[in-house]
């Protein structure tokens, strides 16, 4: 696997955990809920607390790793919160921390989680303002998410600055 495709998967993995888990979050919206000063934009750092808490939310033992356990855990109280609807989570738990787990330990930290949560907002923020918009939000969580090939190409020439 080259690293390109490598840093597409490991994107495509973190957003998967990382919108899937905030999407409708207790019936809100991820975008409102990550924008906490309400300016209608989500800077580098309301987007880092935001992947903090969720972090914290899955990590249900406290010891500072996500195992695949505990993140299938969250997804299945998302799903029956939310009546079956995935999210666009079809990706499994432990192919999720495999993509981001960088020592190969198995499970997923905190500072792991982040640089990979780091790199997403990087991507999605398409005007490279330092803020994400609703716009670049759906449109970078869209292509994520896509099935589609060429959807995915685009988003990776963004890791090759093209």
């Amino acid at each position: 696997m080259t690293r390109k495709t490598l840093q597409l998967c490991l994107a495509a993995g973190l957003a998967s955990v990382a919108f899937g888990a905030f999407a409708n979050h207790e019936g809100g919206d991820m975008f409102k809920m990550m924008d906490t000063n309400n300016d209608g934009q989500v800077s580098a750092a309301e987007h880092d607390a935001a992947v903090t808490k969720m972090f914290g939310d899955m990590d249900t033992n406290k010891d500072g790793f996500v195992t695949s356990a505990e993140m299938d855990a969250k997804h299945a109280a998302m799903e029956s919160h939310e009546h079956g609807e995935k999210h666009g989570m079809e990706m499994k738990s432990a192919d999720k921390i495999a993509k981001m787990d960088t020592d190969k330990d198995g499970k997923l930290s905190a500072a792991e989680y982040g640089a990979g949560a780091k790199d997403m907002f990087g991507k999605m923020d398409a005007d490279g303002n330092g803020m994400l918009s609703r716009t670049e939000m759906d449109s970078g969580h869209d292509k994520m998410m896509s099935k589609d090939k060429a959807a995915k190409d685009d988003w990776s020439k963004k890791d090759k600055g093209t």
